[in-house]
């Protein structure tokens, strides 16, 4: 590792960079892997050779996930959107097939069993697979609006809690969010997912709206009404990474 402003942890000959952000909320030193790279949050009394000791116990699962990120990179690069390839919707594949038109608007049509695509004939093949993309993008953000907003609505007229607002956003390292102001958030990538892990992560927000913190008593409400939600928890440590376009 170096000491450069760009740091990197060497295992093996890889030399994987990462990025470190000091926080006064945090407790211990808290490793995340995305997309993006390593990011290394710790306290703002934790010293380097701290940070360096937590590099070297998790080196393996560190090795682990930034090759399956690396591998995610490689596929996303050579998605061609094309008839035959394959989306992911509540933990199902579906086939995709694409239609060209002479009409210049992009939508996608769904029947339950086949994605189909319309894109404009008269196109050139980049601003082809950036239309098809961004219909994707806002197609999965509509589905992910109307099914969480109806489960969303049902764990709070069982548990008694109001929220202000529900919002479907892109985010980075949540799944979703609760503000003081009762304020939900959702990434609209949990739509991949199975509706029993949707579920989960609509249930951990809206026991947020009562104990805005990760408390015994948090966690006891969590399990009163989905007893094995640890289960979720784990699909998504495992699964959660391959959930993308």
């Amino acid at each position: 590792m170096n000491s450069d402003k760009n740091p990197y942890f060497n295992i093996g000959n890889l030399p994987i960079p990462y990025d470190i952000t000091e926080s006064k909320k945090a407790k211990h030193i808290k490793l995340v892997m995305n997309i993006d790279g390593l990011k290394v949050v710790k306290p703002l009394k934790a010293k380097i050779n701290e940070v360096e000791k937590a590099l070297k116990a998790k080196s393996n699962w560190i090795y682990k996930h930034y090759m399956n990120f690396q591998s995610m990179k490689v596929e996303e690069y050579n998605r061609k959107w094309e008839t035959g390839e394959r989306i992911l919707l509540k933990g199902k594949n579906y086939n995709i097939r694409i239609y060209t038109y002479k009409n210049k608007k992009t939508f996608i049509d769904f029947d339950g069993k086949l994605v189909e695509v319309y894109v404009n004939e008269n196109i050139g093949e980049i601003e082809r697979k950036a239309l098809i993309e961004n219909a994707f993008k806002n197609w999965y953000k509509k589905i992910a609006y109307e099914s969480m907003q109806d489960r969303l609505d049902y764990y709070c007229k069982i548990i008694g809690v109001t929220y202000n607002s529900m919002r479907i956003k892109e985010q980075k390292n949540r799944w979703g969010s609760c503000s003081k102001k009762g304020n939900l958030n959702f990434n609209w990538k949990l739509i991949m997912s199975p509706q029993w892990v949707i579920d989960y992560v609509i249930l951990h927000e809206v026991c947020h709206l009562r104990y805005l913190n990760h408390s015994k008593e948090y966690w006891k409400m969590v399990e009163l009404y989905m007893p094995d939600y640890k289960k979720a928890q784990e699909w998504l440590k495992k699964n959660g990474m391959g959930l993308r376009l």
